[in-house]
């Protein structure tokens, strides 16, 4: 039995934005770089704590856990 072909949906102009945000940071000085890097930094900061929070609270209800000490 012959498998339908599968119609992809267009992306080009995906990686056309993709392609001058390239370019436009490419045309950016090492400062405006450095600016863009600690920007994201920033807009990350909040995930990663919300990140370790989870990650100390599980492992604090696996210490906590009866099961622990296999």
């Amino acid at each position: 039995m012959k498998q339908p072909e599968t119609i992809y949906p267009d992306i080009s102009d995906i990686l056309q934005r993709k392609a001058e945000g390239r370019r436009d940071i490419s045309r950016r000085s090492f400062g405006e770089k450095i600016a863009m890097m600690e920007a994201l930094r920033e807009r990350l900061a909040p995930f990663k704590r919300l990140r370790e929070q989870r990650l100390a609270a599980k492992q604090a209800a696996r210490e906590s856990s009866p099961d622990s000490d296999k």
